[in-house]
């Protein structure tokens, strides 16, 4: 939901690095809207409650599928079982158990992308621009519609346009083929400066990762 500096080539990465900077923003930015009480104490604002709350909730999801993301990539450098459980201060067998039925399985490369991924990019994109937040998350998948709230999404949306001012316009979306994703490039042009929408479609046609890049950022 925010800017990446450097997104790399894999896309499961990328969005848990977005979705782990963007929620401990948020929940941290929540959080200092405090005021002073009585004693001397900081409760949060009523209208931060809420999204505070939802923010520390998807902070925690993220950080499950990372550690879930890092015990894969464990075991695909070839670590056992043993090693990954003395890492989690937890036994071999209850790593097994929590991490085994999907660790070993690793994405595999592909090479077709969807027929009518520019279309669905576009109008997700337009549906987050536009503040349609709830039809924008029915298009996400089960892991980004648990770690990206409304709340999220209106937050990023009000830094955006507070930053670049009125929007004007969309370009001409790029398809790309990354393994097990296609991903769609979309340039957005503000008044004040350009940045670039990144939509990851997995092969079911639901968004698994939705990025805003500056425009720069191959």
């Amino acid at each position: 939901m925010m800017e990446l500096e450097s997104p790399g080539s894999d896309v499961e990465l990328d969005v848990l690095l977005l979705m782990l900077r963007t929620n401990a923003e948020l929940l941290g930015d929540r959080l200092a809207k405090g005021s002073p009480t009585g004693a001397g104490e900081n409760e949060i604002d009523d209208g931060a409650v809420l999204p505070a709350l939802a923010a520390a909730r998807g902070l925690g999801e993220v950080l499950d599928d990372i550690v879930a993301d890092l015990v894969r990539r464990a075991r695909a450098e070839g670590q056992s079982w043993a090693a990954i459980g003395y890492a989690l201060q937890v036994s071999r067998q209850a790593a097994f158990q929590r991490f085994g039925r999907h660790a070993d399985v690793l994405p595999q490369p592909g090479d077709l992308t969807l027929a009518d991924a520019p279309e669905r990019a576009v109008r997700a994109l337009r549906q987050f621009l536009s503040g349609e937040f709830e039809g924008l998350r029915a298009e996400f998948n089960q892991r980004m519609a648990e770690v990206c709230s409304v709340a999220l999404l209106k937050s990023v949306r009000s830094r955006l346009t507070k930053q670049l001012g009125r929007l004007y316009d969309l370009g001409p979306p790029l398809v790309m083929a990354r393994p097990g994703y296609t991903v769609v490039d979309i340039p957005i042009l503000y008044k004040k400066g350009e940045r670039k929408g990144r939509i990851a479609l997995d092969p079911q046609g639901q968004i698994a990762g939705f990025f805003l890049l500056a425009a720069n950022i191959p």
